[in-house]
């Protein structure tokens, strides 16, 4: 199954997942926290929740999420977060600008790491 457009979601009690068949080129946008099974190529969105790329998970993508817990793979740019996870098997190659990160033991990363704090933070 393909979507070729922008993916927006709403609020909601449960967070969205894109399952491990779907596969989506384009935008996507949600305003909950956000599972990645399937295929991301494009740009991703979860500003202020928790973008998590589930082990089978493969995006390509720039990312912008308060949290991004990378247990699958991911190629590209995170912007902003709060806090990165690369956890164990899982591959990042990219740039990261977050605020913190950790990286388990067996997790991969390839790519320039710039923390930062918040403004005004000492």
């Amino acid at each position: 199954m393909a979507a070729a457009a922008s993916l927006q979601t709403d609020t909601s009690s449960s967070p969205a997942i894109l399952g491990k068949d779907v596969t989506v080129t384009g935008e996507i946008r949600s305003h909950e926290p956000l599972t990645i099974e399937g295929e991301v190529q494009g740009t991703i969105d979860v500003a202020g929740h928790l973008l998590t790329i589930a082990p089978r998970g493969n995006v390509r993508a720039s990312v912008n999420a308060k949290e991004i817990d990378v247990l699958g793979s991911l190629h590209g740019n995170i912007d902003g977060a709060d806090k990165v996870y690369i956890r164990n098997g899982a591959k990042f190659v990219g740039d990261i600008h977050a605020r913190g990160i950790v990286i388990e033991d067996g997790g991969f990363i390839r790519g320039k790491v710039d923390l930062s704090r918040k403004p005004g933070v000492a």
